[in-house]
C-alpha cells in the first residue's frame, strides 16, 4: 500500500515532468543534427553508351576541368557523416549528347537512401566534350634507357616483344600532334637479363608528355590489333658481361722496300674492353683479330693509319665494345733501313761458364772481340757496348790444347748478329809458362 501510494501520489505532476524532459532532449538533439550543405570534391564522371559515338567512326575527348565534379549535398549531420565521394555516382549518357552546345548533361545518384535526388546538385552540371573524326596511325616505338647496370655489366640489347611499331587510335587533332613514342626502362644495378612490362610514354611534337586526360582519349594497339592493357609494352632486357683487356691483333701484309725492314709495330690502345654474352665471348678467344690489315708493300718509311673496329665487330653477334669506347685504333709501323756495324767487345767482359780448375787461359784476340751486328741505322747509332752480353761455355774443355769456341751473344731487341762469333783459346796447366799464338777461325 505504501509503495502504490508513493507511485500514485502527485502522478500527474510526475508525468508532466517526464514529458517535459523528453521534449527538452528532442530539442537539444534537433539543434545538434541540423541540416547543412556539404561539398564532396573530385567525383569522377562515368561515361555510358560511348558506342553511340564510336559506331559512327567518331571519337570524343573530355575537355579539361569537366572530367570530375563537385557534389553538393544538403542533409542532417547524422547523414552527412555516413557519406564520402564514393557514395555518389555521376554519369554522362552519350545518347543525350547535344551537338549544338557540345555537352552531355550529368546525372547523379547517392547510395544512401536517406539522400533524395532533390538534396543533391553538382558543379559542373554537364560534361564538355570535343567531337572529332577518329583516325588511326602507326608509330615507331623505342626503349628509352635510364640508369646504369651493375659494375662489370652492360645492357646488351633491349627488345620490345610486343613489336617496335604501335597503332594509336584517337581524335584526329590529338593524333596529329604526336611526336615520339617511347618505353622508359630503368636498368639501375641490373646484373642479369629479364622480361617485364613497362608503361608507354607518348610525347607531342614539342617534347611534352601527354597528360593523363589526353592518354585516356587514345587507344594503343599492336600491329596485329591487340589492345595494350594499361598502355604497357613487354620488353626483354639482355644484360652482357664486360671482359677487360682484350688484345688487338692487327695483321701486316706485303714486304717493305729492298734494304728496309719492319722494326716495330705499335697499337694504341693495345687492348680493349668487350661487352658480350658469355657464349659469344667464348667464340672470340683471347684476342680480337682486326679485319683491316696494314699494307707495308714497298714501304721505306714509317706508316701511320687509323683503323675503325666497327667493321671487325660487325662480324660478331652478341658482342661489342664497352660503352663510351672509341672504335678508332691508331697503328704505327716502324720501317727502318737495314744496316750493319761492328762493335769491339772487351774480351775481359766475356762471361766464362764452367771454367776448368788449375788451367791458364789465353784468348786471341786478347783485348777486343769484333762482333758484327745488323739493325736499323737508328738502332746502330744508339748501340753501346754495355747493351751487349757475351759468354762462352767451357764445360767440354778440360785438357790442355788450342780450341776455337763459339761465343753466345745476347743483343737488344731489333738487333741480330751479322755472322757467328768465335774466339781462340789456349789452355795450359797453371805452372807452365809459354807463349802461344792463337788465331781466330771459323
Amino acid at each position: 500500500m505504501k509503495l502504490r501510494h508513493k507511485i500514485t501520489h502527485n502522478f500527474g505532476l510526475k508525468l508532466l515532468s517526464v514529458v517535459a524532459a523528453c521534449l527538452i532532449w528532442l530539442m537539444v538533439m534537433d539543434n545538434n543534427d541540423q541540416e547543412r550543405t556539404q561539398i564532396y570534391r573530385n567525383v569522377g564522371v562515368m561515361i555510358k553508351n560511348s558506342d553511340t559515338i564510336t559506331n559512327a567512326n567518331k571519337t570524343f575527348s573530355v575537355l579539361e576541368g569537366t572530367e570530375k565534379v563537385n557534389v553538393y549535398v544538403t542533409a542532417r549531420e547524422s547523414v552527412r557523416k555516413r557519406l564520402s565521394a564514393a557514395s555518389f555516382t555521376v554519369q554522362a549518357d552519350m545518347e543525350e549528347y547535344n551537338e549544338a552546345i557540345g555537352s552531355v548533361p550529368l546525372q547523379v545518384s547517392c547510395s544512401d537512401p536517406a539522400v533524395g535526388q532533390e538534396d543533391i546538385h553538382i558543379q559542373p552540371s554537364s560534361l564538355k566534350i570535343s567531337m572529332e573524326d577518329k583516325i588511326e596511325e602507326s608509330f615507331g616505338i623505342v626503349p628509352s634507357i635510364g640508369g646504369t647496370a651493375q659494375k662489370g655489366y652492360e645492357l646488351g640489347r633491349a627488345a620490345i616483344l610486343t613489336g617496335d611499331t604501335i597503332k594509336i587510335a584517337g581524335p584526329e587533332s590529338l593524333i596529329n600532334i604526336i611526336g615520339k613514342v617511347t618505353v622508359p626502362v630503368d636498368i639501375t644495378n641490373l646484373s642479369e637479363s629479364k622480361t617485364d612490362s613497362y608503361t608507354i610514354r607518348i610525347q607531342d611534337k614539342n617534347g611534352a608528355n601527354m597528360t593523363e586526360n589526353q592518354m585516356n582519349n587514345l587507344e594503343l594497339k599492336t600491329v596485329s590489333g591487340a589492345v595494350l592493357e594499361k598502355n604497357q609494352a613487354s620488353v626483354r632486357l639482355e644484360v652482357w658481361k664486360v671482359y677487360n683487356d682484350i688484345e688487338l691483333d692487327v695483321p701486316l701484309v706485303g714486304e717493305p722496300a729492298e734494304g728496309y725492314e719492319v722494326t716495330e709495330v705499335s697499337i694504341s690502345p693495345k687492348t680493349v674492353n668487350i661487352a658480350a654474352k658469355e657464349e659469344a665471348f667464348a667464340r672470340l678467344g683471347d684476342q680480337l683479330h682486326v679485319k683491316n690489315s696494314v699494307d707495308i708493300s714497298g714501304a721505306s718509311s714509317n706508316i701511320e693509319m687509323q683503323i675503325d673496329l666497327t667493321e671487325t665487330l660487325a662480324e660478331y653477334t652478341d658482342l661489342r665494345l664497352e660503352e663510351d669506347t672509341s672504335p678508332i685504333v691508331l697503328i704505327n709501323v716502324r720501317v727502318d733501313k737495314i744496316g750493319t756495324r761492328t762493335i769491339d767487345f772487351p774480351v775481359s767482359q766475356i762471361e766464362l761458364l764452367n771454367p776448368p780448375a788449375d788451367k791458364r787461359l789465353v784468348f786471341t784476340p786478347t783485348d777486343q772481340l769484333p762482333i758484327n751486328i745488323r739493325a736499323s741505322e737508328e738502332q746502330l747509332d744508339a748501340l753501346k757496348t754495355e747493351d751487349i752480353q757475351a759468354a762462352i761455355d767451357l764445360s767440354a774443355y778440360n785438357r790442355n790444347g788450342n780450341y776455337t769456341i763459339p761465343v753466345e751473344i745476347i743483343l737488344p731487341e731489333g738487333c741480330e748478329l751479322g755472322e757467328k762469333v768465335k774466339i781462340a783459346v789456349s789452355m795450359q796447366d797453371e805452372e807452365k809458362e809459354q807463349e802461344i799464338e792463337l788465331q781466330m777461325g771459323e
